[in-house]
This record gives C-alpha cells, sequence and structure tokens, in this order.
C-alpha cells in the first residue's frame, strides 16, 4: 500500500511539471508571436473598421480601414481616399469593438504604392499629395506615375486638365510623398 501512494504522488508530480512545462512553453510561444508581430498584420485585423490615425502635422483623419500593404494601407470615407505610408503615421486609435473583417488573401500585401498611385491615374481623381513631413507638396490630376516618381498637372479646384490647355506640371519622388488624398467629385 505504501508503494502505490509513493508511485502516485511521483505520477502526481510528473503530471504537475508536464503542466508547468506546457504553460511555459504557451507563454515562451506567445511572447514570440507578440515580438514578431508586423503593424500591417494587426491593422488588417480592423479592415472595415473606422480608425482615426495622426498623421505628421497634427492632422487627424477619421476613416474606415480598407487594404492594408507592407509600407502603406489605405482609408475611405463616402467622399474620399487616402493611401497613407506608415513612416508618416504617429499614432492609430483602434475601435473599441472589432467587426468581422472581410477574408482576405494576403496577396494585396505585396502591391507596391506605385501601383496604387497608378489606379488612381487611371480615375482621373483629383489628388492632393502630402509629404513626409506633413505639408501639401501639390494639388491636381496625376499625369503619369513611373517607378520612383510622379508627375501631377497642377490647375484650379473647378478645372479638369484638358490636352488643348496644359498645367503646370510637378515632378515629385515617390519616397518624398507622406500620404495622398483622393477627392470624389459628386
Amino acid at each position: 500500500m505504501r508503494w502505490d501512494s509513493l508511485f502516485d504522488d511521483l505520477e502526481a508530480q510528473l503530471a504537475e511539471q508536464t503542466r508547468a512545462q506546457l504553460r511555459d512553453e504557451i507563454a515562451e510561444n506567445t511572447r514570440i508571436e507578440r515580438a514578431t508581430a508586423q503593424l500591417s498584420d494587426v491593422l488588417s485585423q480592423y479592415r472595415g473598421n473606422e480608425i482615426s490615425v495622426m498623421v505628421i502635422g497634427h492632422t487627424e483623419i477619421r476613416a474606415r480601414l480598407g487594404p492594408c500593404a507592407t509600407d502603406y494601407f489605405c482609408l475611405e470615407t463616402e467622399a474620399s481616399q487616402w493611401i497613407i505610408r506608415y513612416q508618416v503615421v504617429e499614432s492609430i486609435a483602434l475601435p473599441s469593438e472589432r467587426r468581422a473583417a472581410p477574408l482576405t488573401s494576403q496577396s494585396g500585401k505585396a502591391i507596391r504604392f506605385s501601383a496604387v498611385l497608378r489606379g488612381m491615374l487611371r480615375d482621373r481623381s483629383r489628388c492632393q499629395i502630402y509629404g513626409t513631413h506633413g505639408s501639401l507638396i501639390a494639388e491636381g490630376t496625376l499625369g503619369q506615375v513611373a517607378k520612383d516618381f510622379l508627375l501631377i498637372s497642377m490647375h484650379q479646384r473647378d478645372e479638369y486638365v484638358r490636352s488643348s490647355n496644359p498645367a503646370a506640371q510637378v515632378m515629385i519622388p515617390l519616397e518624398s510623398i507622406g500620404w495622398v488624398v483622393s477627392t470624389t467629385l459628386n
């Protein structure tokens, strides 16, 4: 009978030691997972939710979160769309309750900043381009988006760019762009 209690005690100690080791492994894996998390991955979990973003220059943008890539993310409202590079973000206020984000593939993360700007070029949307220091660089209609720069045609807000009346063009290196706002004319 004494042997039975001794073996029961040893088995209980072993079981407790195994449980403690499993708890430690889970805690360590959680720490590793949290330490290696990337901003774009965490932010993409809030896609479709309204967030508030503070960018350089004390500008606050409150809009619905769209696609998130490795170096930028998109926001949208009824009238405007923003493409914001992470390098100009000071803070992001996340919603207290997260709506279920639509399931999307990770392939959108590989879409380059210039490719999204080319989409704006095709739409012929009026754009405001802000620099990495938060100041407005140019306002007008995109004329060309190249590998490392863009051309924007400057014109009055209520005018359209016409090939018969060329407007002044400004060349902007893509690296100097902090965010771009595209406004829909209604």
